[in-house]
């Protein structure tokens, strides 16, 4: 990153090629003609002012007159990443001066200074997200004065004419656990973003892990799910978010010095309360679950539910105080609780503003050897437990592993029936979330498996039941993991182009 900012910084040496000494004196400046730049959805205006250098891969326009320069550069980061390293280079450099920093037409703005040839240039930038990159539209020079109208004129004219815009909806919205194709997030996240956007794909559901966050007190490491949120803020998205303090049947990722204590021990939930009060300040979410399948792990920890129950209406309370908007919940899995018979863990801890489920219709040894239209009477039973409390499906599919005798058949089926009955009860479901956009590396599976079962040695060395496991979380995608789309992908362009379609 360092490298490719002293090659900006060159690239306004360039720009100011000839300018030794002070530009001769104008004495009237003709107004410029503008005209629009685009590069694809992205567009500004600029003067037509002559070419100024040979670009690199990251300045894509530059134009010079006068002393003064206008360039824009694209860069393979979000706005507020961007942010952060140009800021801290500017900190580093010397010769370099923040002289302001703030928002321009909302989006952020730095003006600087730096020695150049002798010289002190000074530069104004307004960073701009479009199409997963961020756009640098960077005016400046030796006296930026005469031009200063112009300036403004150029860097507020930045925007990002994206047609594709994310349903609004109230209720009945649809929703995606979106991955990236090969398990790629660093070159393929945006394109699966872009791919659930355009087809109709409201909310995002993810999931976040404390104890690699705050791994010890006074600790923060955002870096990855800045990444990660970034895109999914900025394409539009809202965002369904679970932390895994219990991850299905185990506790889940929870600062070291905190992993043996109770659940409404005041530091554990004084901790907790600061944690997630700072990731609402940082991200905007709609939709919190404070704990993901937990049925699974207090059927057997039964004794710990009145623990549990405090601690979460106190962070609840905590949140309401502080991010009022956020409908606060925790996850619970619907199939798991009827086979287990423990559905009465969900009505005693049925406490939020909004009742999460999973659902997930197989048989033992993850078998998909049922009907699809199964799905209807399963719905049925979750509203009728709910009763006034809305229901979302935070996740929602059907696996294609032939061995667990899943086939795309039955996927597209099952798909077409989970629209219908979300077009018939979108009143009473806040969202229908489909697992997942693509399937996953098996290796990858493996790995994600071994964390649902930390403590059961047994079952990680057992190669037969880990081979099972695997497929059931790999093979659940809409497209192969390469990115081939399955029958269901198609399904899922038409329903739900049609289910929105077909909203007033």
């Amino acid at each position: 990153m360092k490298t490719k900012l002293w090659i900006l910084f060159f690239l306004f040496a360039i720009l100011l090629n000839g300018c030794d000494g002070d530009p001769e004196p104008t004495p009237t400046l003709p107004v410029p003609t503008l005209k629009i730049y685009r590069d694809g959805y992205f567009q500004a205006a600029v003067p037509d002012w002559p070419e100024s250098f040979e670009r690199d891969s990251e300045s894509i326009f530059g134009v010079a007159q006068d002393g003064q320069f206008i360039s824009i550069n694209r860069y393979q980061h979000i706005p507020g990443i961007f942010s952060n390293q140009f800021r801290s280079f500017i900190e580093e450099n010397p010769d370099a001066y923040l002289v302001q920093e703030g928002e321009l037409i909302g989006k952020p703005f730095f003006e600087i200074t730096f020695r150049e040839n002798n010289q002190t240039m000074r530069l104004q930038a307004i960073l701009d997200y479009c199409q997963g990159y961020t756009y640098a539209v960077i005016t400046g020079g030796i006296d930026t004065v005469k031009n200063a109208e112009l300036f403004q004129v150029v860097l507020e004219s930045s925007s990002c004419q994206d047609p594709i815009q994310v349903p609004d909806l109230e209720t009945g919205k649809i929703g995606m656990m979106v991955n990236p194709a090969q398990d790629d997030p660093l070159t393929g996240f945006y394109p699966a973003l872009r791919m659930a956007k355009e087809n109709g794909v409201q909310v995002v559901h993810t999931y976040l892990q404390w104890g690699e966050i705050e791994p010890a007190p006074g600790e923060r490491f955002w870096e990855w799910q800045d990444f990660l949120m970034g895109y999914r803020i900025q394409e539009g998205f809202e965002i369904s978010l679970v932390v895994n303090v219990i991850h299905t049947a185990v506790r889940g990722s929870i600062p070291e010095d905190l992993a043996d204590k109770e659940f409404d021990d005041p530091e554990f939930i004084q901790r907790f309360t600061t944690f997630i009060l700072d990731v609402l300040d940082r991200y905007p979410v709609t939709y919190l679950s404070i704990g993901n399948e937990v049925n699974d792990y207090f059927v057997t920890h039964r004794y710990e539910i009145d623990s549990y129950q405090t601690f979460f209406l106190e962070v609840k309370r905590a949140i309401e105080e502080q991010h009022p908007d956020v409908k606060v919940g925790m996850t619970f899995a619907y199939h798991d609780a009827e086979t287990t018979k423990s559905v009465d863990i969900i009505e005693r801890l049925n406490l939020g503003d909004f009742l999460p489920l999973t659902l997930y219709i197989y048989n033992s040894e993850f078998r998909f050897n049922r009907e699809p239209s199964e799905l209807e009477d399963y719905l049925d039973r979750i509203l009728d437990l709910a009763g006034e409390t809305p229901v979302a499906i935070v996740e929602i599919g059907w696996n294609t592993a032939e061995n667990l005798e899943g086939s795309q058949a039955d996927q597209a089926e099952f798909l077409q029936e989970a629209f219908r009955l979300l077009a018939q009860h979108r009143e009473r479901i806040e969202f229908l979330s489909w697992f997942a956009l693509h399937d996953h590396k098996p290796e990858n599976s493996y790995v994600s498996a071994l964390s649902f079962i930390p403590n059961r040695p047994d079952l990680a060395e057992d190669e037969a039941f880990m081979s099972v496991f695997v497929d059931f979380l790999n093979y659940m995608g809409l497209r192969e993991m390469d990115g081939t789309p399955k029958e269901a992908w198609g399904v899922f362009q038409e329903e739900a182009t049609d289910y929105l379609e077909s909203i007033p």
